[in-house]
């Protein structure tokens, strides 16, 4: 009984680990055109962002779009200086001739992540 006890626990907080993420640790965005991230370029349409933290500190967007394609970004945090801007959830991007670069993912609260292997 007391390892099943054990077992009980266990799964219990795991599954609470699992959920405990804060919403804004994934995203659902649509690209109207491809973006490439880092070396990858994703196709337009539906895409999910997820803010990962690894044991070492760093922290990786990975970025799933609905095609299956996938990449993963290494990215510092930031915060937004100017808090009188209308707070809302935005992906800006860096134009390198015809091609859109995501350079930045900033969350509502005027904090965000900036894409470390970025041009």
């Amino acid at each position: 009984m007391k390892i099943f006890t054990t077992l009980c626990f266990a799964a219990l907080a795991l599954g609470s680990a699992l959920y405990a993420q804060a919403p804004a640790d994934h995203m659902t965005t649509r690209f109207n055109a491809p973006v490439i991230v880092g070396e990858t370029t994703l196709p337009a349409g539906d895409c999910d962002i997820q803010v990962t933290h690894a044991a070492s500190g760093s922290i990786i967007i990975v970025f799933r779009s609905q095609s299956g394609l996938s990449t993963a970004a290494v990215a510092s945090r930031v915060s937004e200086s100017n808090t009188d801007a209308e707070a809302s959830t935005s992906l800006i991007f860096n134009r390198h001739g015809g091609d859109l670069h995501l350079y930045r993912v900033m969350l509502s609260d005027h904090t965000g992540y900036q894409l470390t292997d970025v041009e």
